[in-house]
């Protein structure tokens, strides 16, 4: 129940930091996801607000999402294989 909680919240706080990133358009110098220019622009959002810099790279591999830019901080977003992002955890360091 604990870790359902957790995700849950964590997918929450993502959601929020993408609507209120939303009115800015990130700068994105790399990408290989299927994902929608509006889905991308919702998880780089979601990076550039934990501290990861413009331009921004998007590499997924598996259900796992690297968001990396010219900062060291990079964040992993657990996302799933679905054809639609579905955040399920999020790790900055």
């Amino acid at each position: 129940m604990n870790k359902l909680l957790r995700n849950g919240l964590l997918l929450s706080l993502g959601l929020v930091l993408a609507v209120c990133a939303s009115a800015k358009d990130i700068k994105v110098s790399d990408n290989n996801t299927p994902y929608t220019p509006a889905d991308v622009q919702k998880l780089a959002s979601t990076a550039v607000k934990m501290g990861v810099t413009e331009p921004v790279n998007l590499r997924l591999n598996g259900g796992n999402l690297t968001v990396s830019g010219s900062s060291k901080t990079i964040c992993v977003i657990k996302i799933g294989e679905g054809a639609t992002p579905q955040i399920a955890g999020i790790n900055c360091k």
